[in-house]
């Protein structure tokens, strides 16, 4: 605090002041920005080298979510068909899926960093709080993600494809608006691919409760005693829910329809979560 915060943030101070004293208001709103990422910057640095634990789980968290961010990016754009209003529109599909691909990659960045950050150093009452928190956070992030922001997204990203203002499916719906839709029977919506409405509401409240379910896994892997076979199981496990939802096809999805009901189709990846998590614990007791 006396030399690197309180420095810092006197020297931020001093220079907003100055502009304000001199009328160069865009100056002093740029100085108020500029003091907001200096400071959160510091801190970040602060806690990394106290915590080389803490600094390697943020790092590695963060590479695997851009991994699988890319890679969910790709296989919707391997789906997309190419037509004249795609052409130079590149950018903006890209940055029309990335939340699509964030309800897959957040959930697997909070529990890859859970695991890394508690291996090895056991769940103590304070560290259980954070846990709590970062769970907390995440399933509210993932939410209003799913339930909101991407269906926004998705209806950006269709109406570029074709050119025009085009009819909402089920993943350019709100939960709200599917609800509703699935309620009412209505048959207004355009047909988006062989898979029900019911496995579309289900599948995404199935991603938007995964950030708690592979959060428990962590932690139940993080704390256990066999260490190399819980860590074996939770990777692996982190690897089948994303190919689950980034290799698997809707056709291949539509087959499986026929053995299964599509809101049990839409929750096979929570459950496969679920018996890895009983797994380790079951372990954990034996070991």
């Amino acid at each position: 605090m006396d030399r690197l915060i309180d420095p810092m943030i006197a020297d931020l101070q001093c220079e907003h002041a100055d502009a304000v004293r001199h009328a160069r208001l865009w100056r002093a709103r740029w100085v108020r920005i500029a003091s907001f990422i200096a400071f959160f910057k510091v801190a970040i640095l602060a806690a990394c080298a106290a915590d080389s634990r803490g600094a390697r789980a943020i790092v590695v968290s963060l590479l695997a979510a851009t991994l699988v961010t890319a890679m969910a990016i790709v296989a919707a754009l391997a789906g997309t068909p190419a037509t004249i209003h795609t052409r130079g529109n590149m950018v903006w599909l890209i940055f029309y899926l990335v939340p699509q691909a964030l309800a897959i990659s957040l959930p697997v960045c909070v529990a890859l960093g859970l695991f890394i950050w508690l291996r090895g150093n056991g769940a103590e009452p304070a560290t259980r709080r954070t846990v709590l928190w970062v769970m907390r956070l995440a399933l509210l992030l993932a939410i209003v993600n799913v339930g909101w922001i991407t269906p926004a997204a998705n209806t950006a990203y269709r109406n570029v494809v074709t050119g025009d203002k085009a009819l909402r499916g089920p993943n350019e719906l709100t939960f709200i608006e599917l609800g509703e839709r699935m309620h009412n029977g209505s048959a207004e919506i355009a047909l988006d691919g062989p898979l029900p409405m019911a496995f579309a509401l289900n599948a995404r409240l199935a991603v938007a409760i995964a950030p708690v379910l592979l959060s428990v896994l962590a932690l139940a892997g993080a704390t256990a005693v066999r260490r190399r076979s819980a860590a074996a199981v939770v990777f692996a496990t982190l690897a089948v829910f994303v190919g689950c939802y980034v290799l698997v096809p809707d056709s291949d999805v539509a087959i499986l329809m026929s053995w299964l009901p599509a809101a049990a189709i839409a929750w096979l990846p929570d459950g496969l979560v679920m018996i890895a998590t009983l797994s380790v614990a079951v372990n954990q007791r034996s070991g």
